[in-house]
């Protein structure tokens, strides 16, 4: 008789597990994750687009906020410049120094109503805001900001 514990002892063939997947097994989950990605792709790329609007939008309405702040404070009327050409936009003091400056993503645009590539939004020191309205195109489409 043979011990199970000597090195020369080999399983016969019906006691031995095969573990792993098939060739066919592999193929189908492959082709299902393919088919998964290409229906929920362009969703998930949507998605990611109306965000970046939104992120977008916020840090125009955060840069407003900080014009009121600033115009509050001094009890004198800033002014926002708006340039759509570049997408950016610049803070202005009562004596029209740059106070602060920013850009937007590249994949985001200002549209102007007025067709001068130039706006100007006015913010009184009671914080009221005057121009025309902003809106931002992106991938996934546009969105109008309120600035009130």
């Amino acid at each position: 008789m043979r011990s199970f514990g000597s090195s020369f002892y080999t399983a016969p063939a019906s006691l031995l597990v095969v573990k792993g997947f098939s060739l066919i097994e592999v193929v189908v989950v492959m082709a299902l994750i393919a088919l998964t990605l290409t229906l929920a792709g362009p969703r998930i790329r949507a998605g990611f687009g109306r965000l970046e609007l939104e992120q977008s939008a916020q840090a125009i309405r955060s840069f407003v906020k900080a014009g009121r702040v600033q115009a509050q404070r001094a009890d004198r009327e800033y002014h926002v410049v708006i340039d759509s050409k570049r997408d950016s936009m610049a803070l202005l003091d009562p004596e029209l120094k740059v106070v602060r400056k920013e850009t937007l993503p590249s994949s985001v645009q200002i549209i102007l109503d007025s067709d001068a590539p130039v706006s100007e939004l006015t913010i009184s020191p009671s914080g009221i805001v005057r121009g025309e309205p902003i809106r931002l195109r992106g991938r996934t489409g546009e969105l109008k900001i309120t600035l009130q």
